[in-house]
């Protein structure tokens, strides 16, 4: 495989991931608006320390 279409399906592979995390928090916001689930305060710590320290 050329080095070209290495970065290209890299990048398909961050587009899909991105794509997947943005409908999970969309889906957990959805369940903390409907009380469903836990506290809104719980769930966006958990964000922050999951990604706080990786790059975006």
């Amino acid at each position: 495989m050329s080095p070209a279409q290495q970065v290209l399906d890299y990048q398909r592979e961050i587009d899909e991931n991105q794509k997947q995390i943005r409908e999970m928090v969309t889906e957990s916001c959805c369940d903390i608006a409907a009380g469903k689930g836990r506290d809104c305060n719980e769930f966006f710590e958990e964000l922050e320390k999951r990604y706080s320290n990786d790059r975006i």
